[in-house]
């Protein structure tokens, strides 16, 4: 659908709406989510007292509507950094807002809507692509406007293939049936209709190693829109989505040195963060999550064909070893040899720490380490890389399968119990008739590192060892040891949307108000499916035992020097849930760095196996290890909590930990006059 034939259908007076741009020309175009029921929206954006005003809404059946004329100015972005400066966007911005939960989950006529009106709308002022772009909030609580073009409308289907025709064979359908569930686990949801998919599919790229979604890669004027898998990393310049183009080709079949710029340098970095973000939804990120040329195990990485880093760069909980977690392998060195680098696949199995590593890998899956299992025995011997899933039941076309995701491949096993791979089934007939269209002007690929390495330490493929050998040792420098703790909290919240709402401490019962989520529950298996299943037998009173393995798990250790001087924290170390443990440190980082440390007059416990005290049948969160409670004497259970300015009020705390996916035990209140749990903060969100 060309731009021409996009007709906005008007909504009272554009022309009169909105207000002056006072001068201020436009220069970039925002794109907003609105999750709200078009009818809804509408009203919402007309009423006398709108705190959005955009300037063209687009539901989800891809009508536009336009409410205000782009000559004038919209409302409801407010003030955001955007190229370094702080600018009143409202001034200078067309709004486009999107029915949408999120702007990257578009309906199909959405997203054809958008490939050829949005950039025209950018044309029609004198704006390029990289001038389209979406407001975010970032770690800091600092709202910016990063790039942002919508996701890939459908492509049009090659001569004589009719997509969702069903002309498929049943091994064609397994094949599709067992894809969906290779891009569950990280890469969101299959499209065989999108160039991505249709490229994944025809070239065998490994599994999805997080979704395509922003922010995208922003150089030199353009816009480059990525999905990385673990095999190589592919890309599309601008809206031409179906000019699929792929990293490895850029860095060539020999990667003499990392780039120092270029695109290809920032789809390196920005695979990392993309994959390493996927993975901080089933675990914590501990130790370095930065690309960095100049550690080695980002250059052996590189050099061996990897993939992107799934884990941070850590230091083993026994301090032992040092490693991090890579799609195609792990790569790790003793602490007592800071100057090696070991792969785990040519690690002789009956070495000390094989075990041990290979859990470590496992937890990137966010699934147990099973030695024996077939499936993992299996992709052993078939060299498949790091697991992405543990092995799940699913239903295909009417038959029950047992699959377990691998980066390389997928396995799966019927009811005839032989386990196979998805690579060898046949593929359905758009995947086989898909062709990437030639890109339209050349991608500069960037300079190189001229001295990444000492002429010591020349990396060799795994493929290329061989496959006798023990180990295959790597010199590395001092540099790429990762740091001994993890990285810190948070250095201002200050602007963080909570908190900003919260606004200045006040004593009132009802301050601060509440954050816009709830405590993660046991409806629909929510919380054991995040935190794990806990088996357990009562112990006495609300104390239990725990019968299963969930502990080892899924409790870490976590180091939060604030506590130290509580007697009762072991010199500032507690025990707490690996997915929550990195918000946890940024937590107690972000208290001090707003200088409210000296609220916590008490530190009052962490992990505690028990049920809620209000009912034996259900396990307090202190059990999962993502509750903690701090200055009880003053805020008792079925108590009010105390007030601002009162001793022991950690009220002045509260908008903070919303802001960093604490929720707070105050906000709940048992009785309708104010009896809650003030000592407690649980952990509810990833943020």
């Amino acid at each position: 659908m060309s731009s021409a034939e996009v007709q906005a259908i008007a909504v009272g007076r554009p022309d009169r709406a909105g207000r002056s741009r006072e001068g201020s020309p436009v220069a970039l175009v925002v794109a907003v989510a609105d999750a709200q029921h078009a009818a809804m929206a509408l009203a919402a954006y007309q009423s006398a007292d709108a705190v959005m005003l955009p300037h063209f809404y687009l539901d989800r059946d891809g009508t536009l509507h336009q409410l205000v004329a782009p000559v004038r100015a919209g409302h409801g972005l407010g003030r955001a950094i955007w190229r370094g400066r702080v600018h009143n966007l409202d001034r200078v911005a067309v709004i486009v807002s999107l029915a949408a939960p999120t702007l990257t989950d578009l309906s199909e006529a959405q997203a054809t809507v958008l490939a050829d009106w949005l950039p025209a709308v950018a044309a029609q002022y004198g704006l390029s692509l990289a001038d389209i772009g979406m407001l975010i909030t970032d770690a800091r609580g600092k709202r910016r406007v990063l790039p942002y073009l919508p996701p890939a409308a459908p492509v049009a289907p090659a001569e004589g293939v009719i997509l969702g025709s069903g002309v498929r064979s049943p091994e064609q359908e397994l094949w599709v049936g067992l894809a969906t569930v290779t891009w569950r686990q990280r890469g969101g949801q299959l499209r065989l209709n999108q160039a991505f998919s249709l490229h994944w599919g025809k070239f065998d790229l490994g599994a999805p190693l997080a979704p395509n979604e922003p922010p995208l890669v922003a150089l030199a004027g353009k816009t480059y829109n990525f999905q990385v898998f673990a095999r190589d990393t592919i890309f599309n310049e601008g809206t031409q989505y179906a000019a699929v183009q792929s990293l490895s080709n850029l860095l060539g079949p020999d990667i003499g040195a990392i780039p120092a710029g270029g695109v290809s340098r920032a789809l390196i970095e920005a695979s990392y963060r993309s994959a390493l973000k996927a993975s901080a939804t089933r675990a914590p990120l501990e130790g370095k999550t930065e690309f960095r040329a100049d550690w080695r195990f980002h250059f052996v990485a590189l050099q061996a064909k990897l993939g992107p880093a799934l884990s941070g760069n850590y230091v083993t909980a026994d301090r032992a070893f040092a490693l991090q977690v890579f799609a195609g392998d792990t790569l790790y060195t003793p602490m007592s040899q800071q100057s090696g680098c070991f792969f785990l696949s040519l690690t002789d199995p009956a070495s000390p720490q094989y075990a041990q590593l290979w859990a470590e890998t496992y937890n990137v899956a966010g699934v147990p380490y099973n030695p024996t299992d077939p499936f993992h025995q299996r992709a052993l011997e078939l060299k498949l890389g790091t697991p992405l899933s543990g092995v799940v039941r699913e239903t295909i076309q009417g038959m029950t399968y047992e699959v377990q995701v691998f980066a390389y491949d997928t396995l799966y096993r019927g009811g005839d119990g032989v386990i196979r791979c998805m690579s060898d089934l046949p593929r359905p007939p758009e995947v086989l008739a898909w062709q990437p269209k030639p890109a339209t002007s050349r991608v500069n690929a960037g300079h190189v590192v001229q001295t990444p390495v000492q002429p010591s330490a020349t990396a060799t493929s795994p493929a290329t060892q061989s496959a006798s050998a023990s180990s295959q040792v790597i010199a590395v420098d001092l540099a790429s040891s990762p740091s001994q703790q993890p990285t810190g909290g948070m250095a201002d919240v200050l602007t963080a949307p909570e908190v900003v709402r919260a606004g200045p401490p006040r004593r009132d019962p009802n301050w601060p108000p509440m954050p816009d989520f709830n405590i993660l529950t046991d409806r629909n298996g929510q919380r054991e499916r995040i935190l794990g299943k806990i088996e357990w037998v009562r112990k006495s009173g609300d104390d239990i035992t725990i019968t299963n393995d969930w502990a080892a798990q899924n409790l870490i250790e976590v180091s939060i020097p604030q506590l130290a001087r509580f007697r009762n924290t072991n010199g500032g170390r507690i025990r707490f849930h690996r997915v929550a443990a990195d918000q946890l440190r940024r937590l107690w980082q972000a208290w001090e760095d707003a200088g409210l440390l000296q609220l916590v007059l008490t530190f009052d416990g962490a992990w505690w196996p028990r049920t809620i005290r209000s009912n034996p049948t259900t396990l307090s969160n202190h059990a999962y290890g993502t509750a903690f409670d701090i200055n009880a004497q003053w805020n008792a259970f079925y108590k009010p909590a105390a007030l601002v300015g009162d001793r022991g009020s950690v009220r002045e705390l509260v908008p903070i930990a919303n802001a960093l996916g604490f929720f707070w035990g105050g906000h709940w209140n048992y009785d309708g006059r104010g009896a809650s749990d003030g000592m407690h903060f649980e952990w509810a969100v990833a943020r």
